[in-house]
Order: C-alpha cells, then sequence, then structure tokens
C-alpha cells in the first residue's frame, strides 16, 4: 500500500523538520515549502494527500495560497496553522474548505489524531461503488425501513463511516430518523460495546442544558445538592448524539469547542478539567449556515462539526417507502391495540403516496397509528386525518375543515372520530390530541363545540 504524502508549507525552517520528522516516523512521505508559490508548484507535482498550510508566510500569505489552491483542486484536504490569538484568518479558511486548524504552539498528538482522521474523511468521501463491510459486522438497519435508492444511498454512506472515528453531522427535517441513524453508526463503529448518550438540545430549558452535556458539582447552583456526571462522561469511550445542536446557547457552543479541540470538559462548578474519550454525532433540522448569518452559531465550531457531512432525504422524496412504512406502522400498531385491521385500501395508498409528509416518517407513523385505531377491517379514506384525505397541497387540519364542502357531514365525522379515538385511549386527551392531529387546546373546544361527554364514548 503506497505512502500517504504529506506537504507542509511553512517559512518556519525549523517547523519544517519538526513536521518532517514526525511525520516520517507516522509512515508517511513528507514534502517542505517555505512559501506559497513553492507550495503550490509541489501540489501539482507530487499530488499529496494532505497539506499542512501555515497562515502566515511572507508574499502570499496563506489565505492567498488557499484560495489558488482551490482553483485546480477543490477537494485536497487542508489543515491551517494560525499563530494569531484570533480566529478570524483561521474561519476564512475554513470557508475555503480547509479540514480544520491548529493554533501555534501545535501539540504533537492533536496534530497526529487530526491527520488521521483528516485523511480518513477523505478516503471514505473519494470511496465509489460497494462499500467495505465494516469492522463488527454490527451494523443494523432493522428499524430504518425503506428501499427507495435515497435510503440506499445513506445506508452506504453509514457503512463507510460507521468504522472511522470522525464527527458526523446529520443534516435533515425533522422525523426523518436522525437518531435511528446515528445509533446504526455507533453500533458499527469500534465503540459499539461502549455507551451511546443521547440528548436533544430542543427539549430541554436554556438552563439545562450545559449541566446536562457537561455535567455539574454539588452547589454549582440552587438545587444542585449532589455531583451530576454530564453526557461526554457517561458516553466514555463511547458515543455522544446531539441533536437539535443550532438551540445551543453560545456559551454551550464554547465549552462544546473546547471537548472537541482539547477532548476535555470541565462540570458546571468545576476548578480542573476533566479528560474524556468520545466520538461525536450531531444533527440540526435548520439551516446553520443562517443561524451564523445571524450570529447565533459560531462559525468554528460548525466547521468543526462538518467533517462528514450526511443529509437524510425527506420522506416525500424517498420513491416508494411510503407503503412499506405504512404496512410496517400498521402491523407494529395492531399488535400495540391488539387489533386485526388486515389491510389499507388503494384509494387510501394512493392518498398516502400523494400527501407532502411535512413531518416525514413520524408524521406518517401517527397517521397510521390513528387511523388502526379507527377501522375495524380496512384503512378506508374515511380514516385518515383531513390533511391527507384533501391532498399533498392542503394539509387541513379539523379546525379548517369546517370550512370546506359537505360542512354537515365533516362535522359528524369530526365528532365521530374524536368520539372514537378518546375511547380508545380512555379518554387521555393529550394522546389523542397527538393522534388526531391538532393542539390540545383545539382538541378542548372541539369536545365543548359538539357537546361530548365521557359517557357517550365508553
Amino acid at each position: 500500500m503506497a505512502k500517504k504524502k504529506i506537504l507542509v508549507i511553512d517559512d518556519e525552517k525549523d517547523i519544517g523538520w519538526l513536521f518532517s520528522k514526525i511525520l516520517h516516523e507516522e509512515g508517511y512521505d513528507v514534502f517542505i515549502s517555505l512559501n506559497g508559490p513553492d507550495g503550490i508548484s509541489t501540489i501539482k507535482k507530487e499530488k499529496p494527500d494532505l497539506v499542512l498550510l501555515d497562515l502566515k508566510l511572507p508574499g502570499m500569505d496563506g489565505i492567498e495560497t488557499l484560495r489558488e489552491i482551490r482553483v485546480f483542486d477543490k477537494n485536497l484536504c487542508v489543515i491551517v496553522i494560525t499563530g494569531y490569538e484570533t480566529v478570524k484568518s483561521a474561519v476564512e479558511a475554513l470557508k475555503l474548505g480547509a479540514y480544520d486548524y491548529l493554533s501555534k504552539p501545535v501539540n504533537i498528538e492533536k496534530i497526529k489524531t487530526i491527520i488521521k482522521d483528516a485523511l480518513r474523511a477523505q478516503s471514505i468521501l473519494k470511496e465509489k461503488g460497494t462499500p467495505r463491510n465494516n469492522q463488527n459486522g454490527n451494523i443494523s438497519f432493522e428499524n430504518i425501513i425503506g428501499k427507495s435508492s435515497q435510503l440506499k444511498e445513506v445506508h452506504d454512506l453509514v457503512k463507510r463511516v460507521a468504522a472511522h472515528d470522525i464527527t458526523v453531522f446529520l443534516k435533515g427535517e425533522s422525523g426523518t430518523g436522525k437518531e435511528l441513524i446515528a445509533r446504526a453508526i455507533h453500533n458499527g463503529s469500534v465503540r459499539s460495546s461502549q455507551p451511546f448518550v443521547a440528548i436533544d438540545c430542543a427539549s430541554l430549558p436554556d438552563t439545562l442544558v450545559e449541566s446536562e452535556i457537561f455535567g455539574h458539582e454539588k452547589g454549582a447552583f440552587t438545587g444542585a445538592h449532589e455531583k451530576k456526571l454530564g453526557k461526554f462522561e457517561l458516553a466514555e469511550h463511547g458515543t455522544v448524539f446531539l441533536d437539535e445542536i443550532g438551540n445551543l446557547t453560545t456559551h454551550t457552543q464554547v465549552k462544546l469547542l473546547r471537548a472537541l479541540q482539547e477532548r476535555e470538559i470541565e462540570r458546571l462548578g468545576g476548578k480542573k478539567p476533566i479528560k474524556v474519550d468520545f466520538r461525536l454525532i450531531v444533527a440540526t433540522n435548520i439551516d446553520l449556515e443562517k443561524a451564523i448569518a445571524a450570529g447565533r452559531f459560531r462559525e468554528d465550531l460548525y466547521y468543526r462539526l462538518n467533517v462528514f457531512p450526511l443529509s437524510l432525504p425527506p420522506l416525500r422524496e424517498r420513491d416508494g417507502d411510503v407503503e412499506l412504512l405504512a404496512d410496517y406502522y400498521l402491523r407494529k400498531f395492531n399488535k400495540i391495540f391488539e387489533k386485526d385491521v388486515k389491510n389499507i385500501s388503494k384509494e387510501s395508498l394512493n392518498l398516502l403516496n400523494q400527501y407532502s409528509w411535512p413531518g416525514n416518517v413520524r408524521e406518517l407513523g401517527n397517521v397510521i397509528e390513528s387511523a388502526v385505531l379507527l377501522a375495524t377491517d380496512t384503512i378506508d379514506p374515511q380514516h385518515l386525518p383531513f390533511k391527507v384525505q384533501n391532498g399533498p397541497t392542503k394539509e387541513i387540519r379539523l379546525t379548517a375543515s369546517l370550512k370546506e364542502v359537505g360542512k354537515e357531514a365533516k362535522e359528524k365525522a369530526e365528532r365521530e372520530a374524536i368520539i372514537k379515538v378518546l375511547n380508545e385511549l380512555d379518554w387521555n386527551k393529550s394522546k389523542a390530541s397527538k393522534i388526531l392531529g391538532v393542539d390540545y387546546k383545539t382538541l378542548f373546544y372541539k369536545i365543548k363545540e359538539y357537546h361530548i361527554e365521557r359517557c357517550q364514548a365508553e
């Protein structure tokens, strides 16, 4: 197997010599250039796999050199090195496609790790055709239903990245199965026997998120009666999954950046850093680049997280998967509710396939759950929510349906649906509102409007 080639572009000869010695010992072929133009010539001649680029160069500086590199090679892996205290120039380099940045003085062990991670990521992204089997053979897509080409592409990327201990950034709309994919990556990794610890950054108030992620010491704040370990400590040697990462406060983002850079955290109220070993998988359903422009998310953190981006397709783009998922949920909820709804009618399947599914797989599961409760033998169109019955462009909730043609018939169907769902759920209004596709307050007013009493549902 040919040695990987690394080019060091740095005007300090001592630095070049040091990198050359260390990286040769690691098994790399190393080339040294003292300035930008010479580095560009070396890249064109030797075609290195990775470049270490100092930003402070005489004449053509590092940013100019990187811009010139991108003219003829948009994919070359570049790690920038800066002696500046500010990260402004480093972030500019990241915008130009640099893999990462390091501040001087450079930690040798740290740069060895980053180079290995960078080369792994480049290797995965370059792979074509049939992916290699993961090292453990444990990747399971059992709970990820679908046979569409769009989903198969995701499966292939998961198989490729799982065995490589790099950060994965899952992007996709709510309900597309980001946590399931994160678990599949963990189960296929060398860390699979260690904990998988997930936290939804959107479900906790800002005051608790930092404590949940990093932990706290006894007395750190009012109510902190005892020490609490954070997610990074609980996931030692395993995987941390941070969902909806765009909701983190700026202060928590700073602490997360440090955890990634230094592999250490500090509990709230703590006075000493704690070394941690983890793999990080993050997810979001918002556009973080817009959040950066609005000043709500740090650029340097974004680029550190965006090592291996993996986009999950929305359900409306997954050809043929709606029927497979609908059948899966039919069987699942038949078992849960101890019913025997045998199938979904052709007309209902047509409506399901035409609907746009803004809530993706999660929404489809809710729709079939409701339909199984309402149906006896077959799921027919009248068992589906009105938003589905009215087609893909009219996501009409119960409250809007009264304005449609056939007001009396719709009111009757609506009333009967509410009564039946309440009956099946023993008048659990919270769960009923979820299944009916309305908020709790709307359901409450509908019960009053239709004069529905508990005895009618029993």
